[in-house]
């Protein structure tokens, strides 16, 4: 790797750290602002809504944006631009149809008195912002994979704003403050597509319209493993909450949040670098080969494991002004779930890297089968651990299910190196 390579290399994910910490930042600030200002319901219904849309945006991550930006690298500049812009008027078009449609369950649930009133809006509300949220990230994705961090620093900055001025106004505006905090996911989501779009449309442009069929036949065999995947990792990583509200109450779900919050720079971090690390790892081994996209990604995985360790230990030893003086929140159990939220983290963050390689390895299969295991320990540990360990067993299973599924990405990838793949 020359020189030169290295320093574009060094701007590019110098500036997706920045973008995530934008992010990261914002979503600290809305969560601070939520858990200070609002009611546990109100925090625990806002913390829901984003669990359920954390998993439309994982299935369609898998489904599109992964096998997309694995095999779009591998195209010529026009087939890639063609299949980009055929690929999003489709899936633009099903969110439309799907979003009218589900739009209309919450109001039959509320006239046949299955859900309240209140319910019923925020219901509506999480809807119209999975939708937009979904269509921000394929443009998202669609500007990593034309590798242009900068265009999507700027478009992220649009929903940031956007999204920290709801928070204001839940937290200090009309009550209740789901309605608003949700508005706001909606909204913002709205205006950082809008912005990506944008973005894209004046470089490198939009191809005209194309039929997408044949690019979702090349997408599918990958897709459909990623999928299941993505789908049941959510159930482990994410179903906890609502687990805690039928076993517990809002409370439950509020507390242990709060406690993520403090640990939320490093999950963003690694999202954020993960994201942009897929489609440069298929690049990476397309060119050079496993053994050199292998050394790389372990090269990043140490830099951020470091910067991970560094932001923990200013976390820890001002733990009781965070808790107490900035979040205004007695947390129980405060210091074991900071350590677990801790634990959760960073095993994710070594999971993720070793993904991008198995990614770009063509291992959705294997993968997903690998996930389904990982679930069901976890799952198991949690259901049957509330009893003994409160909230805490939720992060508890969740770890030991991180860990089956680490050391099988771990024989996975051996496997691979093994066998020549990529070389």
């Amino acid at each position: 790797m020359n020189l030169r390579s290295i320093t574009r290399i060094a701007q590019s994910f110098g500036v997706a750290v920045v973008d995530q910490v934008a992010l990261s930042g914002a979503n600290f600030l809305v969560g601070l602002l939520l858990i200070r200002k609002t009611s546990d319901v109100d925090y625990g219904s806002y913390v829901l809504a984003q669990s359920a849309i954390s998993l439309l945006i994982a299935a369609q991550g898998a489904w599109l944006y992964g096998p997309l930006a694995v095999v779009a690298n591998r195209q010529t500049p026009e087939r890639r631009k063609e299949m980009i812009g055929a690929l999003q008027g489709s899936q633009s078009r099903f969110l439309r149809r799907g979003a009218v449609a589900l739009l209309l369950i919450p109001p039959l649930l509320v006239v046949f008195g299955a859900e309240k009133v209140l319910l019923g809006v925020v219901s509506a509300l999480t809807i119209l912002a999975g939708w937009a949220a979904l269509q921000r990230e394929y443009l998202r994705g669609t500007l990593l994979i034309y590798r242009r961090p900068h265009a999507l620093f700027r478009a992220d900055l649009v929903y940031v704003g956007v999204l920290v001025a709801g928070a204001v106004l839940a937290a200090f505006g009309p009550k209740p403050a789901a309605v608003t905090a949700v508005s706001s996911l909606a909204i913002a989501a709205f205006a950082g597509g809008r912005a990506a779009y944008a973005q894209i449309k004046a470089d490198p442009g939009w191809a005209p319209p194309a039929d997408a069929a044949p690019y979702w036949l090349e997408l599918r065999t990958l897709g459909i493993w990623s999928s299941v995947g993505a789908i049941i990792y959510w159930i482990f990583s994410q179903s906890y909450n609502y687990v805690l509200a039928t076993r517990f109450d809002l409370s439950a779900v509020a507390a242990i949040n709060a406690a993520r919050l403090l640990s939320s720079p490093i999950i963003m971090l690694t999202t954020g670098t993960t994201s942009l690390l897929l489609p440069t790892s298929s690049a990476w081994l397309a060119q050079h080969g496993l053994t050199k996209m292998l050394r790389r990604l372990i090269l990043f995985l140490v830099g951020v494991s470091a910067l991970d360790f560094l932001y923990f230990g200013f976390v820890w030893y001002f733990k009781d002004w965070l808790t107490l003086g900035l979040l205004h929140k007695v947390i129980a159990d405060r210091d074991r779930l900071l350590l677990l939220w801790f634990g959760v983290a960073m095993i994710g963050l070594a999971r993720d890297f070793l993904q991008c390689a198995l990614l770009a390895l063509r291992s959705q299969k294997s993968m997903a089968w690998l996930i389904g295991v990982s679930a069901a320990v976890s799952l198991t540990i949690m259901w049957f651990g509330l009893g003994k360990w409160g909230p805490a067993a939720a992060l508890i299973g969740q770890i030991v299910g991180e860990l089956v599924n680490l050391a099988g990405l771990v024989v996975l990838l051996w496997r691979q190196f093994r066998s020549g793949a990529g070389r």
